[in-house]
Parts: C-alpha cells; structure tokens; sequence
C-alpha cells in the first residue's frame, strides 16, 4: 500500500492539492465510492465533494460520495445506527439531573453530535480519546476536583449510557474499531488536517490505510494547535510513509516568512520542510498598546491567545464606531439592521415583507403604534407593506427617524448604530474587522493582522516545559497575514510570546 505524507505549510494550497487528487482519481475512472475524503469538520468535506461535483456533474452527489465525511460520520454509517441510538440533549439533562453537575448543551458538527460542556465530562472525553487511563490523565490534568468526585461523575456516565442502550459522538469511534471489517475498501484515501486527529481517530485511519490501495494524509504539523484537546500530532509525525513538501505559500510576504521561520524553528518535534514565500514583501510593526494601530482601512484579523484578552480590543473598537465581528457574530445584530434599514426604506417610500415589517414592530414601543395592532394579527404575510397602508391599517402612528421610532432598541445599541451611519459604514456584506483567538482563526487569514501578545497566566507557566505548543500557536497567529502584521507588545515580557 502506497502513503504519501503531504505537508502543507500556511496558504501552501493544500485543500486544492487534496482536490487535485480527487480530480486524477476520478479521470483515471476510479469510482467516487472507492475515494474516501475524510476532514475535521463536515462543512470541510462537503464543500471538498462539492469543488469535485463542479469538475464532474453527471455525477450525483447524493449517492456517489459516501464517503466524503468526518471520521465520526464515517463510524455512524458503517455502524448502521440512528440518531434515537445516539445521546441526545434531553438524554443530557436528565443525566445532569441524576450526577448533580451543571451542563452546557449545544448542537455538534453533525446532526446526531451533541456538545455537552462539563469540565468533568470533557476531561473523561479527553482521556478516551488519548486512549489514557482515567487516574493519569486525572493526574496530569491537575482538576480543582477531587478524585472520587472525577470518578464518581465517569461511572454514572457509564452507567446512564449502558442502561439505556446510548452512544455518544467518542462511543462512534471506539465501537466501530471493535468491528473494522464494517469499514469501506477504498482505492484512495484521504484525509485533510491530520494534525488535529486524535490518537482515538488514528487508529481508526490505521484500519482505514490498512483496507487502501493508496493513502495521502494531509497536515502540518507546525499548525498543530489543539495537542490540549486531545490532537496527537505525534502520531501524524510517525505514520510511514513518502513525504511531500507543498513549498510555495501564496500568502506569506517575505518579511512574515522570514519572522514565522525564526519561531518554527524552536519547535524541537516537527518535521523539516522548507517553504518560499511570495514575493511581495509585506511589513511588520510593533506596538505597546493596540490603540496606536490604524484599523480604520482594509480588512482585519485580530488575533490574541484566549479570548478574555479580547475584551478590550472589543470595548475600544466599538467606542470608535467600527463595524466588526467576534465569535462570527456581528457587532450589530442581523435582526437590528433589517428592522433599521426596513424602517428608514420605509420612510423614503419603499415596500418591505411581511418579515421585516414583524422585526419592525418588534423595537417599536406602545407610543408608536395603536392598541391592538403591535402583533401584526390582521397582516397577510405574503404581502408588500408601504409606510401609508402601514398607517391606515396596521396601526403605525410614527414616521420618525429610526433613532425615535424603534425606541425598543437599547440605547447603547442605538448610540453605537448612529456612530456607525456617521462614519457612513457599509453595514451588509463582507465584516472589514475580525477578532478571534489564534485557536478559532486556524485557516484564515487577512490582508493585515493584529497580534496580541500577552500570553494567560497558565500560557506562560507552560512555556518552558511545553514550548513546542506555545511557539505553534504563535507561528499560526503570524501565518495569517497577507500584507502586513502588527504585534502588541506584551504588557510583562515574562508572560508575553517570545518574539
């Protein structure tokens, strides 16, 4: 069996090598049943199926790609289970009830994955998928939570499942490993962001290899920045095989590969690889407070280690009457500007659906419209609405600016909006200011970045023993920039990324 090791360096294209490879296959009439493309979330393999569609449209996608998917999926196929067999939220509150923890519940990647967040329950998750004994990794982890407390929380866990015949999203993995004969036979396979698989999802693509013709696993290595979630990127650097380098990046200007050179170079596990920049050079500037950096122009990333240090930087640009986004959230809410804009189109005699006008009437108070109307009882909801009919039928006794009539908007979001129309701030389309931890902006990247480099207080206390992990995470954070890349320095060199 043939295993290349492709090594994709920041903005080296390695999604489009990936897809090349897709591409060959299919013209060399392998059939898409035989090509299993497997990456780390489902949007990511879908949309790897659907740049192969494009090439090849009679095929139907639906049925000839089942196996363009994440590991789990894969394991819930081959399984051949349903999502009444899976943990659902309900399922999880009720266990809550039962151990006495608190949980966090939240849709997964997958329609049958369920997030349940639970430092306990994360932590024994953790160790399933490191293949750990529950006391070491209890031990290692160093929890504010005593051991019998841990264990307690683990066996009712346990038991919850088993007496109601119940999996969870690690359970996938683990059972269809107990039965790899269910697993495909393939021709090709491939799997994207292998950096970020556990040792639980490698053993799994061992078995997957084991059933292949020919097998390309796709990473880097230097990116692997979730090893504290459980990524095992050792088991990515000691998998056999060829090794191929992708050594031109298409991102980085010289001056930033020059900078990420330097700091890679500090990570003692990594696999060597040499990589061009473009040519463009691109700048870099540094900073001891974030306010003296320009963000009024062009589009930006801004990048810190965790997210509380955000805060400010969230605080500061909206008093600047910036448009931004954080956590892929706007900083103005989808629902606030339809109604806003809805109104002001109104105002200029324009015509709004039944939709905008019900979020219209939503921030309107009582003063605005007559009794009995504000639900909208009376309205067709296939009709067009104009400011007049509005007045004769519908109760709307306003025709104020939307500052006074949609008064049920707070008043420090309603302050924030009109410093936003003053600076006359394109207010749909493409968000101009980004900020995410260095984590969530793993893949993305911006004409400028802005690096915050202060570093937690757990960050810091970890360097030296575990620097590899810092220095990656400072190597993605740097990697993003297209342009240009300005670093705040941090306010204690002892608790700062080591430039």
């Amino acid at each position: 069996m043939n295993i290349t090791k492709v090594f994709g360096p920041p903005g080296s294209g390695k999604t489009t090598y990936l897809l090349s490879i897709v591409e060959t296959e299919l013209a060399n009439n392998v059939h898409p049943m035989k090509i299993g493309y497997f990456a780390f979330t489902k949007k990511a393999a879908t949309e790897a199926r659907d740049r192969a569609i494009q090439k090849f449209p009679h095929l139907n996608p639906d049925t000839d790609f089942p196996f363009f998917r994440t590991l789990h999926s894969l394991a819930y196929r081959c399984l051949g289970i349903s999502t009444k067999d899976m943990m659902s939220p309900e399922h999880y509150k009720e266990f809550a009830l039962e151990a006495g923890i608190e949980l966090a519940i939240e849709s997964g990647d997958e329609e049958f994955a369920v997030k349940a967040d639970n430092p306990i329950l994360n932590e024994i998750n953790i160790a399933r998928i490191r293949g750990m004994d529950l006391k070491t990794h209890y031990n290692q982890s160093k929890m504010d939570i005593e051991w019998f407390h841990f264990e307690y929380v683990e066996r009712a866990y346990r038991h919850y499942k088993t007496s109601r015949n119940l999996l969870d999203f690690t359970d996938l993995l683990e059972h269809v490993l107990l039965e790899p004969e269910r697993l495909p036979k393939l021709e090709a396979l491939i799997i994207d962001e292998a950096q970020d698989l556990s040792r639980l999802q490698w053993r799994l693509v061992e078995q997957l290899a084991l059933r292949a013709q020919r097998a390309f696993l796709a990473g880097d290595d230097d990116q692997a920045v979730y090893t504290w979630a459980g990524a095992d990127v050792e088991s990515f650097l000691g998998f056999t095989g060829d090794v191929k380098v992708l050594d031109q990046s298409y991102r980085v200007p010289s001056k930033i590969h020059a900078l990420a050179n330097r700091v890679v170079t500090r990570i003692k596990q990594r696999q060597p690889k040499v990589w061009k920049a473009r040519e463009e050079v691109g700048s870099i500037s540094y900073y001891n407070d974030f306010q003296q950096v320009d963000i009024t122009h062009g589009n930006w990333l801004i990048l810190a280690s965790t997210n509380y240090m955000l805060t400010d930087m969230h605080d500061w640009i909206k008093s600047q009457g910036l448009l931004f986004e954080r956590h892929g959230q706007r900083s103005v809410s989808e629902n606030i500007l339809i109604a806003v804009l809805g109104w002001e189109k109104l105002r200029k005699g324009g015509e709004v659906p039944f939709h905008v006008l019900k979020l219209i009437y939503k921030y309107m108070d009582s003063e605005n419209i007559k009794h009995g109307h504000k639900m909208l009882r009376t309205a067709d909801q296939a009709a067009m609405y104009t400011l007049d009919l509005l007045k004769e039928k519908h109760g709307l006794l306003s025709t104020e600016i939307w500052h006074k009539a949609l008064t049920k908007i707070s008043e420090d979001r309603r302050d924030y909006l009109v410093s936003l129309l003053r600076r006359n701030t394109k207010l749909t389309g493409n968000v101009p200011i980004k900020l995410s931890t260095i984590h969530g902006a793993k893949g993305g990247e911006a004409d400028n970045v802005l690096l915050l480099s202060d570093l937690s207080t757990r960050f810091a206390k970890d360097y030296d023993k575990n620097s590899d992990d810092i220095n990656r995470l400072l190597y993605v954070g740097i990697t993003r920039a297209k342009q240009s890349l300005h670093i705040v320095l941090p306010k204690n060199e002892q608790k700062g990324f080591r430039l």
